[in-house]
């Protein structure tokens, strides 16, 4: 395998590697990418090959190998039409999809030199570039007193999330990071640039705000922020034997029965070996996350001290720009550790079944109990409801039902290495715990945390009017599917 890297610092990374091909028709390829940069670049563009110390740093990936996109460059979209290869754009490469793997002699385009964050003068608004992360963007505005409505995984980009829809722990406020868009400047398929917004190209907007991963690539933004309130955060934690499953979640259901808006609560669950507690099965945690006093979480924190965990914990007065780290999302967790295997089954429900979540339990410690597979999650959790559902169903193409149905859960399976077998082993226990987790509901599952191969009606709407709608966005903007690494529209 032979390969060429070509680095542009000041906008996007250029990256060249020949999977596959001859060696003359690579040779052919890297020496046409070559001359069509070689006027393009800018001043601090520079070409890096594989000995380079950067070589790893632009091409690895979370989710791999499972997830193994085979790159002939990173150029711009222009080059890569010219010479008849597909490319994929890169912020925080954490997009686990089967989808992603279908790119093979293909060109990454590496966003992470857009990376610049500016308050507007008005101070509600903020500009991006559309390579930052989640930790610039929290750290910028944090020193103006100021947040944005983003992820939880400080490594991971603020746009990737957003064009599915993006939860946060603000949403129970201010609705989902989707929710949030003001404009974007969008490179389309054949390199035309243009700006979405409410009053320009505003099919595009609409689709980009639920469907994005379809359209465009984003290389600058403007969205809502909102004051950062002065009371701190808090984190509880509680850990329990299996033997509290149902109670867990039918404290759960009574919670949601009577707490009509907990406020900022967000409910993060899991089954997961704790190699201090218990090496040999997985124990059952709840972590609530919630800000200031004027919440629910009195009501949450003594029904689930009822139930009598082994283990409770508060870490309290936590700063916004201290909270994800705190609380495990930090750039140096596991979350946010690239080049291991990360493939994620996913379900959102209205309501937990406590038989269906103990069946769940049942087939999750099976899986934990090969060695390959001990350090997998299977999480259960809500972000907020009354923000998100403040927004009507055709505002933008988030999918109603990510609205009306805000329990997610997911079997996150980690493993390391390329053995086919335990690839196989992995899709097999996912897709059974998909199918035992489902709560009986019609599935639905969150297009950025969706497997690859779902029906479009799974991960963007039951409404078949809402999907021909999506499909005419995408014709018009997208007509020869470039896009069409993420849950295509175009895709049968």
């Amino acid at each position: 395998m032979k390969f060429l890297n070509v680095v542009a610092s000041g906008c996007s990374a250029l990256v060249i590697e020949a999977a596959v091909p001859p060696r003359d028709a690579t040779e052919i390829k890297s020496a046409q990418i070559r001359q069509l940069l070689a006027s393009q670049l800018s001043e601090n563009a520079s070409i890096i090959f594989p000995s380079s110390d950067q070589w790893d740093d632009v091409t690895h990936r979370a989710a791999a190998p499972r997830v193994n996109p085979g790159y002939l460059a990173v150029v711009d979209i222009k080059i890569a039409n010219e010479i008849g290869v597909p490319f994929l754009a890169v912020t925080g490469t954490h997009g686990w999809t089967d989808d992603i793997s279908r790119i093979q002699d293909g060109i990454q385009i590496r966003m992470r030199g857009l990376n610049h964050v500016t308050l507007s003068p008005s101070k509600d608004t903020a500009y991006a570039g559309g390579g930052v992360i989640q930790y610039e963007v929290l750290q910028a505005l944090y020193r103006d007193g100021k947040q944005a409505v983003h992820g939880l995984c400080e490594c991971v980009s603020i746009m990737g999330p957003l064009l599915g829809g993006g939860h946060s722990v603000l949403q129970g406020a201010h609705g989902f990071a989707a929710d949030n868009l003001v404009s974007a400047r969008v490179a389309l398929y054949n390199g035309t640039v243009v700006t979405a917004s409410e009053n320009e190209n505003e099919d595009l907007f609409w689709g980009l705000r639920g469907a994005g991963h379809n359209l465009g690539i984003v290389l600058e933004f403007e969205v809502k922020v909102y004051d950062i309130h002065p009371d701190p955060w808090t984190f509880t934690t509680f850990v329990y034997e299996a033997d509290k499953i149902e109670e867990y979640f039918e404290a759960w259901n009574q919670l949601e029965d009577v707490v009509a808006d907990p406020g900022l609560i967000v409910l993060n669950g899991y089954y997961r070996i704790l190699p201090d507690v218990n090496n040999e099965k997985p124990l059952l945690v709840l972590e609530l996350i919630y800000q200031g006093y004027d919440t629910a979480a009195s009501q949450y924190i003594d029904a689930y001290r009822a139930i009598e965990p082994i283990r409770e914990e508060t870490i309290a007065e936590i700063s916004w720009n201290e909270l994800f780290d705190v609380t495990n999302f930090g750039r140096n967790d596991r979350v946010c550790v690239p080049s291991q295997n990360w493939a994620g089954y996913v379900n959102s429900v209205t309501r937990w079944d406590p038989a269906s979540m103990r069946e769940s339990y049942n087939m999750f410690s099976d899986l934990v109990a090969i060695k390959a597979y001990n350090t997998s999650t299977f999480i259960f959790e809500s972000y907020g409801r009354k923000g998100a559902r403040e927004f009507p169903d055709d505002f933008n193409a988030v999918a109603p039902e990510e609205r009306d149905k805000h329990n997610m859960l997911a079997a996150f399976i980690f493993w390391t290495g390329d053995n086919q077998t335990e690839l196989a082993t992995a899709r097999q226990f996912g897709e059974r715990l998909q199918i035992a987790s489902r709560n009986g509901e019609v599935a639905h599952s969150y297009v950025n945390y969706a497997i690859g191969g779902e029906e479009l009606a799974q991960v963007y709407g039951r409404n078949p009017e809402r999907i021909q709608r999506l499909r005419t966005i995408k014709a018009k903007f997208d007509p020869y599917n470039r896009f069409g690494f993420y849950a295509s529209l175009a895709d049968a």
